[in-house]
């Protein structure tokens, strides 16, 4: 399941959505083949350049990640959040 908070979850348009991850996978492989078949292609990469911009966050299981390489598992909860709660104006240019 990928969940989303805050100003991520406005744009994307939802809080969650739920994805079956297979062994190995990784997150880009969430993002790029996922989440594209369920999202505009301009929501994804707006949320893939926003992670590699350090504006949103994305957690793995309650832990943050550093790279769209960290390796997942079936039943893996990802989490996508803002750097900071309550700043959505810094996300307007995010889309």
């Amino acid at each position: 399941m990928v969940e989303f908070l805050g100003y991520a979850a406005r744009k994307v348009g939802r809080n969650w959505l739920w994805v079956e991850v297979n062994e190995g996978e990784t997150l880009r492989d969430v993002f790029l083949k996922y989440l594209g078949l369920r999202l505009e292609n301009e929501v994804v990469e707006a949320l893939m350049n926003a992670f590699m911009r350090g504006e949103v966050r994305v957690a793995v299981n309650g832990r943050v990640v550093g790279s769209l390489d960290a390796k997942l598992n079936d039943g893996d909860k990802i989490l996508v959040f803002p750097i900071a709660a309550g700043g959505d104006t810094c996300f307007e240019k995010m889309f």
